[in-house]
């Protein structure tokens, strides 16, 4: 997989290069792409929560189709800390943001966000190859594999809150 800050570089434009060159412009201009490859990155690791959100959305369905309405309200749940999840992903404060951001964020501490993302997308990984599972399991299974799922996403979670407190040092 290529990194994402190479990316981010190779897609530049002209007029990016050219800021690049030009005194003043090149701390702020790498800044910018580094801020962009951190949203970009944040809204991937999202919208692969939101497949596996989906696997959940379809077992509630068939158990639904089923009359199998044992598990429906954990699975409500479920599927209810997803959309928490997702918010705080998609709507999280960025990297560097401007002239006069509320946080600062330089290089370096981006680059250990990266380890913090690292860290969320192997457990959304893990999380994607439970839901998957979680589809074809009978009916007194689920409860133990919600269980399963929900402790990752408070993995997930409390991995995304450390992330938040090391930009901008202040405990959520």
């Amino acid at each position: 997989m290529v990194d994402i800050r190479e990316r981010i570089e190779e897609d530049r434009g002209i007029l990016k290069k050219i800021q690049l060159i030009i005194p003043g412009y090149e701390g702020y201009r790498r800044r910018e792409d580094i801020r962009k490859a951190d949203n970009l990155l944040r809204n991937q690791l999202a919208d692969k929560l939101k497949i596996a959100r989906n696997d959940i959305e379809d077992l509630r369905r068939n158990l639904v189709y089923k009359y199998e309405t044992k598990n429906l309200e954990k699975i409500g749940n479920l599927l209810n800390y997803f959309q928490k999840i997702d918010g705080q992903l998609r709507h999280a404060e960025h990297g560097y943001s401007g002239i006069s951001p509320a946080i600062r964020i330089g290089e370096d501490e981006l680059n250990k966000l990266y380890e913090f993302d690292y860290s969320m997308a192997k457990i959304i990984a893990d999380i994607s190859n439970e839901t998957a599972k979680i589809k074809s399991m009978g009916e007194e299974e689920i409860p133990e594999e919600i269980e399963k799922i929900r402790g990752m996403l408070e993995e997930f979670e409390k991995t995304f809150k450390n992330r938040m407190v090391y930009i901008t040092g202040i405990e959520v």
